[in-house]
């Protein structure tokens, strides 16, 4: 089973009018509605319906009645028979690098920090909701204390790959032991190298970077003797230039008095550190990467240029979710004019820019809504666009 998420929508039509036409160079045809639901990026393209209020699939229902399923649809555009496009899951990526110096042999009930983690990471990449989730690993704190690099270099190439093999990654941290000191911003660097070139080389992943530490950034014993002197800002730097890249970083810290690690987090565009104590340490983390799998979930969706000659109309395009088993009916989430007007648990979606839109935002509640394995989501093209009933 895929992990379905949203991260892009190529539009490439003309929904000039009620039901205008698509270009086949963007959009390919499927049929039904039962497919979907499961990966990890949405790609608008899957045409699943007519062509508007002449086409075979025109009907009172509209756009959702053109989905190869009716008793799946239960959207009304007044008679305007618009066309569904589903979206083609893509693939997540994580790339982690690991911080497994001196301190991760420390005692966290009757086990080291470090078999705590690797623990918890078994269970996180046995799970189905990982089965599509790339993930590959390297290391930092790796070198004997007094002898730290703080080289980008040393940390840009990984143990594992990203890969679909999890049992890779639990092999690599397996043969792991803690050893040395903590040079946070030169890792940072160096996995932010390596996902980078991945996501260059892979342009339909979505890429991010997770560091995981038990300590902040610090070198003393190197420091000391004239080496690598690591500091927090340096990290934060590093976590900064990557989001700026193109590639956020999730922080995930594992032990006491590590508030500091929000810092690189921020930076990083992940907002703050998932933090865990020395307290359940295997359940606690387990339950952070878990949340960290579905915060990496990115909710704005990018909008490319039309083709020359081919308008889209942005008065017309709607966003409706549903479940792939049809227990949730496909129906519309509606168009609200910014992230302020996002009602609670009535989600919605809005545009970056609405006088020149270049993403679709989901409001925080469709964005979780989505985010489920059995979500599916289409988008209708050629129908006035949907706002919030009044009330």
């Amino acid at each position: 089973m895929n992990y379905w998420l949203p991260l892009a929508i190529l539009f490439g039509l003309v929904p000039a009018a009620c039901g205008g036409s698509k270009d086949d160079r963007a959009l390919h045809p499927t049929s039904g509605s039962g497919t979907g639901g499961t990966g990890a990026v949405i790609n608008l393209g899957g045409n699943v319906g007519g062509s508007g209020p002449s086409g075979s699939g025109a009907s009172s229902q509209g756009a959702a009645a053109t989905s190869g399923d009716p008793s799946c649809a239960s959207a009304d555009f007044d008679g305007c028979a618009g066309e569904l496009y589903e979206g083609e899951a893509l693939t997540l990526d994580i790339y982690i690098m690991f911080d497994q110096s001196g301190s991760m042999a420390s005692d966290v009930g009757g086990m080291t920090r470090l078999q705590a983690v690797e623990r918890a990471a078994q269970s996180f990449l046995s799970d189905p909701k990982s089965a599509s989730v790339g993930v590959g690993i390297g290391y930092f704190g790796f070198q004997a204390v007094g002898q730290v690099s703080c080289d980008a270099a040393t940390y840009a190439t990984p143990d594992v790959g990203v890969t679909l093999d999890h049992a890779q990654i639990v092999s690599s941290l397996d043969a792991r032991t803690p050893i040395g000191e903590t040079p946070t911003a030169a890792a940072i660097d160096g996995a932010c190298a390596y996902a980078t070139g991945w996501r260059r080389q892979n342009p339909t992943h979505s890429v991010v970077i997770l560091l995981m530490t038990d300590g902040i950034p610090e070198a003393p014993a190197s420091c000391a003797s004239g080496g690598c002197c690591p500091e927090l800002s340096d990290a934060v730097q590093a976590a900064s230039d990557c989001a700026r890249g193109g590639v956020r970083t999730y922080v995930l810290g594992v032990g006491p008095e590590l508030g500091n690690l929000n810092q690189i987090a921020a930076a990083g565009g992940t907002d703050a550190a998932y933090l865990v104590g020395n307290q359940d340490v295997s359940t606690n983390v387990l339950s952070a990467l878990n949340s960290i799998r579905g915060a990496a979930i990115p909710c704005d969706l990018d909008i490319p240029p039309a083709n020359p000659g081919q308008p889209l109309d942005f008065d017309q395009v709607n966003v409706l979710v549903g479940n792939t088993d049809c227990s949730v009916p496909l129906s519309p989430v509606y168009y609200v004019t910014d992230e302020s007007q996002c009602d609670g648990s009535a989600g919605g979606w809005f545009y970056d820019d609405p006088s020149a839109p270049t993403h679709v935002k989901l409001c925080g509640a469709t964005c979780a809504q989505v985010s489920q394995p059995d979500a599916t989501l289409r988008f209708s093209v050629g129908c006035q666009t949907l706002p919030p009933p009044v009330r």
